[in-house]
């Protein structure tokens, strides 16, 4: 027996519309239907994105050479990946900061320059990164991907590799919260400083070694380098720009 689609009005003969792809049978919004909308969510984010995860955390080269080679069936796509550890390191920011309420002691160094400037990094982190992210990718590029791989490949490499990013700032907000542990210094700070630096060169260098990059090595710390002198100087840039847009 053929149905009308209440998506498309097309003529429905099977339990899929044919034409947009809608469930034939849509039932009315109830307590029961939303708790399987959100198990379904659940149930089906976690196949790839927990394989991502830890394939990001394990082999960060074979997980996005795997994905540029065209196997991208079993991995979670780059950018969705990145925003959804966004959203988990901003949910869990919230709550540290809702129930440990901890202070900020930043001062002034040679890194952020000023306290205000920290202050404002930590508060915005996540715009802040997503928009330093195409130039740390570019130089990227230039020093080590060219010519055996193109800007946008490199640029999606870079949502996955930053997303390991915001893994550590939960893991270490997480923490140290529960441990009562102060975070919101400059110890904490430069700590997870160090420990991104280590953990960047490790996953470009299982990355490119896959390519068989002459000189990668020196390569690599020239980037390393390179590219945080950049987002220093850019990341400042944007906090002025944010600050007089009113933010």
């Amino acid at each position: 027996m053929s149905t009308t689609c209440l998506n498309c009005n097309a003529e429905v003969s099977e339990s899929y519309c044919s034409h947009c792809g809608q469930k034939a049978e849509v039932k009315r919004l109830t307590w029961h239907s939303l708790g399987e909308e959100i198990f379904h969510f659940f149930t089906h984010i976690e196949k790839g994105f927990l394989k991502t995860t830890g394939q990001l955390i394990v082999h960060p080269g074979k997980l996005c050479k795997s994905y540029l080679d065209g196997k991208r069936k079993a991995y979670h796509k780059p950018v969705s990946f990145l925003l959804i550890w966004i959203t988990i390191y901003l949910f869990t920011w919230y709550l540290a900061d809702h129930f440990t309420h901890f202070e900020n002691r930043y001062t002034s160094t040679l890194v952020t320059w000023d306290a205000s400037t920290l202050n404002f990094i930590q508060k915005y982190r996540s715009l802040i990164d997503i928009l330093v992210l195409p130039v740390t990718a570019f130089i990227n590029w230039l020093i080590l991907a060219r010519p055996k791989l193109n800007y946008v490949e490199v640029l999606c490499v870079s949502f996955y590799l930053f997303s390991f990013t915001f893994i550590f700032h939960i893991t270490h907000i997480t923490i140290s919260s529960l441990l009562g542990i102060y975070y919101k210094d400059n110890a904490g700070e430069y700590i997870a400083v160090v420990f991104l630096a280590i953990w960047g060169f490790y996953s470009c260098y299982d990355f490119y070694k896959l390519y068989k990059i002459r000189f990668l090595i020196p390569k690599l710390i020239l980037w390393i380098m390179v590219a945080f002198l950049a987002y220093i100087f850019v990341s400042k840039t944007i906090v002025k720009l944010l600050i007089a847009l009113g933010f």
